[in-house]
């Protein structure tokens, strides 16, 4: 405790004794960075004319960001949340919509599929990211299905120019230790990289009574999960083959064990020690990914390029589902150990995408073709209800997915861009089910298949009003098809059987940005107007009698239409040349078009009027960021608002409700001294201020919106040679 005190005093006199204001003027080289995303053609960030925003390595470090999940904290119109306490499943969502909505990429191909989406925020490491680009809106006329509020491209890291070695270690409270190590080297016409990461995390029970999660027999559950996360990366490049051209091989791991749920030593029964046990999720992955790529330059421009890339992504997860049901309809008695098995999960993607770049004139034309072919077989226990019968279900599911695309970047003037898009996609998938034992599932093994079709245009202008002054507007539509692993259900033991009609319509949406950048001397200020309309919203219902006579536990189905609008205004200040400030805000609307009428029977219709608000976006964010670099010292303090939200809550069936949260502020602080010349030591705390969420629900682990536990303080060394 004493060591804890000290630290935080340690940090506070150190940023206290500091100006208030940072520096902005690497905040503006961003500008000069080139991007990729927004056009899928290297442009400047300055000139692209979609607008496009970037989280660089710089930015990452300073946040002592260990995930990608930590490094999208903060970023204006971008929440990332937890969902479930036992085992920390994570979301992202831009503009409101839900993680279903957003096309997450690495190196711009669409590996990061519904399996791996679960926890893959908490497990994609950042030793090997290069920067981050976000695209906010539409962005199916390029990327296809589920770009429907934006898109997150990983840029993973590349070789550096001249031969490095870099290792860091970095420990904290509650074993939160992270160590990294990179090194990269160049020869003649090849280069290569290689980056590890392992992460560590011990599980946190805190310790306050009236801010912990304890059940009515008295039983405290993990607000935070054990993990240990182990990740390895490396690319190799060969250049000028045959002139002009590179070839470039990457291969990436994961593997994670991470488990919550129940304190151990309580109360017999319930102990995440157990797998399974009641109250508890052990879940282990392991991930790999292979990719190959090559970039040819031709005459006055024209240039190709080729992608594969596959992965393969494992799960083996118990949690409480099947044993709970066992003993509800088993009078108690604990299953056997004989038929107590995992839920078992195997998917592997593969994605081609093949494009042309051609300048003619005014012109620069792209077009491409894609395919990607996705299997996902799932296993796991599971309890028929009516019989008590306890059964194996599986499934297998398939899809093939095919994409063209064409775009005319036409610079008009010099002031005047103009971005036309369009892409056609065609979904073809089947998923099949069966179960064993005598039960109904295995009397009716059952099989779907679903086709659409999908045609999106995007169009984009640029216009410069002078040199200091820049408008960009956009508009686009998405669509996404549902298919793969649906969390949404979060139904990790089994393998539940979900109804696709051959009616379900995809859902679609329009997208409009209006943004407007200003520049004077080192100053910038961005004002950015969006909407998205959601049409044929999809989601999950109890399977009707008929539907369910079919084998089926659920179906599909086409809600009503949803929006969100909003506004964000970003400002960077350079003061002096070690100094400055950032700041922004996010205003945003996220609502059903109607007031879901299921309401109306929940408690008594209380909540009906609130229920017309999407759940879980908050109303209005804000950050402040401040940093000082003199010399070799860096201060960095960071401050993050979220206003208050409307959650839908649940803890017992037929007990719903909708709660209005508070709102609430979490600081980080991070300070750096270079001793010596690629030698550097750190020390930070992340939630200084220990805001913890104090309402806590131990019969809904998914009810959660602010930071469940509270300050963690670390420091380390990074030595780059």
């Amino acid at each position: 405790m004493l060591k804890r005190s000290f630290g935080i005093v340690l940090i506070c006199v150190m940023i206290f004794s500091m100006p208030r204001i940072v520096k902005a003027e690497e905040e503006l080289l961003k500008l000069e960075e080139v991007v990729i995303t927004g056009t899928k053609t290297e442009r400047r960030l300055k000139d692209v004319p979609v607008r496009t925003e970037i989280i660089t390595r710089e930015e990452i470090e300073e946040k002592g960001a260990a995930s990608l999940y930590e490094a999208l904290e903060g970023i204006p119109g971008v929440r990332v949340e937890y969902q479930c306490s036992y085992c920390n499943f994570s979301i992202v969502r831009i503009h409101g919509m839900a993680a279903g909505h957003v096309q997450v990429l690495i190196d711009g191909q669409p590996i990061y599929s519904g399996l791996a989406g679960v926890y893959g925020l908490d497990q994609i490491p950042t030793a090997n990211i290069e920067r981050i680009e976000i695209v906010k809106g539409a962005g199916s006329a390029l990327y296809g299905s589920s770009a429907i509020s934006g898109v997150i491209n990983i840029i993973t890291r590349r070789p550096e120019k001249e031969p490095e070695i870099k290792v860091s270690a970095s420990f904290g409270e509650y074993k939160t230790n992270r160590y990294t190590i990179s090194a990269s080297r160049r020869v003649e016409d090849m280069d290569v990289m290689v980056v590890a990461q392992k992460h560590t995390q011990d599980e946190i029970f805190v310790d306050d009574e009236e801010r912990a999660q304890i059940d009515e027999e008295g039983v405290p559950y993990s607000d935070r999960v054990r993990a240990d996360n182990t990740s390895l990366g490396a690319r190799i490049n060969f250049y000028d083959l045959t002139g002009d051209d590179k070839l470039t091989f990457t291969g990436r791991t994961i593997n994670e064990l991470r488990k919550g749920g129940a304190k151990p030593g309580v109360k017999e029964g319930l102990d995440m020690e157990n797998p399974f046990s009641e109250a508890t999720e052990n879940i282990t992955t392991t991930r790999y990914e292979v990719t190959v790529g090559y970039e040819k330059e031709f005459y006055e421009g024209n240039s190709i390029a080729i992608n594969l890339a596959y992965c393969t992504h494992n799960r083996n997860a118990t949690n409480d589902t099947f044993v709970g049901d066992y003993l509800a309809t088993h009078n108690g008695e604990y299953p056997p150990s004989n038929i107590l098995r995992p839920y078992l999960a195997d998917e592997n993607l593969v994605v081609l995408d093949l494009s042309y770049k051609h300048p003619l004139g005014k012109h620069t034309l792209l077009t491409g073709i894609q395919y990607s072919y996705n299997k996902l077989e799932e296993e796991g226990m599971y309890v028929e209800m009516e019989s008590s019968t306890p059964y194996k279900s599986s499934s297998e599911k398939h899809a093939h997915d095919y994409g063209i695309y064409l775009q005319d970047e036409f610079k008009l003037t010099d002031k005047l861009e103009l971005v036309l898009g369009v892409r056609y996609d065609k979904h073809s998938s089947e998923d099949s089910f069966r179960g064993s034992g005598d039960t109904m599932y295995a009397k009716k093994p059952v099989s779907l298949k679903y086709d659409e079709e999908a045609f999106n245009p995007r169009f984009a202008v640029k216009y410069e009003v002078s040199p200091s002054l820049v408008l960009r507007t956009s508009i686009g539509t998405g669509f996404r098809v549902p298919y793969g692993f649906s969390e949404d259900l979060h139904l990790c033991s089994g393998s539940p059987r979900v109804y696709k009609p051959a009616d379900l319509e995809p859902e679609k949406s329009v997208s409009f940005n209006l943004g407007i950048d200003h520049f004077y001397g080192d100053h910038y200020l961005s004002l950015n107007l969006f909407r998205t309309n959601l049409k044929k919203k999809i989601d999950f219902a109890d399977a009707t009698e008929e539907i369910a006579q079919k084998g089926y536990d659920y179906v599909w189905q086409n809600l009503g239409d949803a929006y969100t609008q909003g506004v964000e205004l970003g400002l960077r200040l350079a003061i002096f040349k070690d100094l400055g400030i950032d700041m922004n805000f996010t205003y945003t609307d996220a609502r059903y078009k109607d007031k879901r009428e299921d309401w109306k029977e929940f408690a008594g219709g209380k909540y009906y009027d609130d229920s017309i608000y999407i759940s879980r976006v908050p109303e209005i964010t804000g950050g402040l960021k401040l940093s000082y670099s003199p010399r070799n010292w860096n201060f960095i303090w960071d401050f993050n608002y979220t206003g208050r939200m409307y959650i839908d809550y649940s803890e017992v069936e037929g007990e719903e409700e909708i709660k209005h949260t508070e709102p609430f502020v979490v600081c980080n602080v991070k300070v750096v001294r270079e001793i010596r010349e690629g030698v550097k030591l750190f020390v930070g705390a992340k939630n200084l201020f220990d805001y913890i969420q104090e309402d806590k629900r131990p019969g809904d682990a998914a009810f959660m919106w602010a930071p469940y536990y509270g300050r963690i303080i670390y420091g380390g060394m990074e030595v780059k040679f």
